[in-house]
């Protein structure tokens, strides 16, 4: 029981630091907030990316759940001082950010990697904050197994 907590631990710091930064951040209309979904395939030991909208969000958090198990766990995050790449992402791959995007990049793909990818989002407009979550399903497929020649 103690190990199940340790491991959400992260996230829920990730999370509780989020919720402080937002307290006070009056989203107008929140029929607004975007849900994104899609898909990806990576080839073990090559590279994939995945997008977190076509701008750079003033504040995000990419969280990783693997397959059978319901923990979101932040592999990366950035509250407007860079990303910072977590412990965990070294079970995924090479993880990092492509430079002014939020888009999240695993080099050197592991089986391991497969999962869902959530990145929320909040952005900062001239209209007022937006906030996005995107929700990327990854499948890593070994060389020569069925799909993975066009990958």
């Amino acid at each position: 029981m103690g190990i199940g907590i340790k491991r959400a631990v992260p996230f829920c710091v990730t999370l509780c630091l989020l919720l402080a930064l937002l307290q006070g951040l009056e989203i107008p209309d929140p029929q607004g907030v975007e849900y994104i979904r899609a898909e990806a395939r990576g080839l073990a030991g090559g590279s994939v990316t995945l997008g977190c909208g076509s701008t750079l969000p003033s504040i995000y958090i990419w969280g990783y759940t693997g397959p059978a198990t319901h923990r979101n766990q932040a592999v990366v995050y950035n509250y407007g001082h860079g990303p910072k790449v977590q412990r965990l992402s070294s079970s995924l791959g090479q993880l990092r950010v492509v430079p002014n995007t939020s888009s999240l990049v695993i080099d050197k793909l592991l089986l391991s990697a497969a999962g869902m990818y959530t990145c929320q989002a909040l952005y900062d407009t001239a209209d007022g904050p937006k906030l996005a979550f995107y929700f990327i399903q990854l499948d890593v497929l070994e060389e020569g197994e069925p799909g993975s020649a066009h990958v």
